[in-house]
């Protein structure tokens, strides 16, 4: 009786398809990321114009407190009251000007900060804020500012989004108050500082404001 020995068939060695499972992560890797590119790309760009916002807000609302110091220390360490002060970039000499050495002690404040730097001015009209004082005007600090910044702004110092934009009068008119009518639509009752939206066809935007005086 013969036997007949069978060679046994061929296996793959041990290590055979190995090499295909670092390929696979990778290319699952690189996937991942070009996903996670598309969908970032498209809100890098508002997260940046957020950023930009809440620093212009930070530092607007630092500008507006230096005012209010300079205006304090005229009115204390001077004795300067109501209305006997001067609130002018041409006036730093008199102890009783807000950016004289030995009035306010303080800077002309930037526009830097503003909607249109170089365009925009500060303003600094007088009115009766409504939750205010008395009912007599208070002495204000305003300069415009788009409206990501100035809802920045009351979400800093109010805690609030920016109210709905109301008639709020002129506010580049110097000498005079603005009018009671218009100061009655004021949307932030009893707020030294914040951001209004102002319709008025003189001075519509949004205005960045700080009470420095109040009657």
């Amino acid at each position: 009786m013969s036997i007949t020995l069978r060679t046994p068939p061929n296996r793959f060695s041990l290590d055979a398809g190995i090499a295909i499972g670092p390929i696979l992560f990778i290319i699952a890797i690189l996937a991942i990321l070009a996903a996670a590119i598309a969908a970032g790309s498209g809100s890098f760009t508002t997260g940046t114009s957020t950023e930009s916002n809440r620093t212009k807000a930070s530092a607007l609302i630092q500008i507006g407190e230096n005012l209010k110091v300079g205006m304090d220390r005229m009115s204390i360490s001077n004795d300067i009251g109501w209305g006997a002060y001067t609130i002018n970039a041409a006036n730093t000499i008199a102890n009783n000007d807000l950016f004289s050495p030995t009035g306010g002690g303080i800077t002309v404040p930037s526009d830097s900060m503003s909607k249109t730097p170089g365009t925009d001015r500060w303003y600094y009209p007088t009115g009766a804020v409504p939750g205010i004082g008395t009912n007599n005007a208070e002495q204000l600090a305003l300069l415009r500012v788009d409206a990501g910044t100035c809802n920045e702004i009351n979400l800093k110092a109010n805690g609030v989004n920016t109210p709905a934009n109301a008639d709020l009068g002129n506010f580049s008119v110097a000498g005079s108050d603005i009018p009671i009518g218009s100061m009655n639509n004021w949307p932030l009752s009893g707020k030294t500082v914040g951001c209004v939206g102002n319709s008025n066809g003189t001075t519509n935007g949004y205005y960045f404001y700080q009470i420095l005086f109040i009657q």
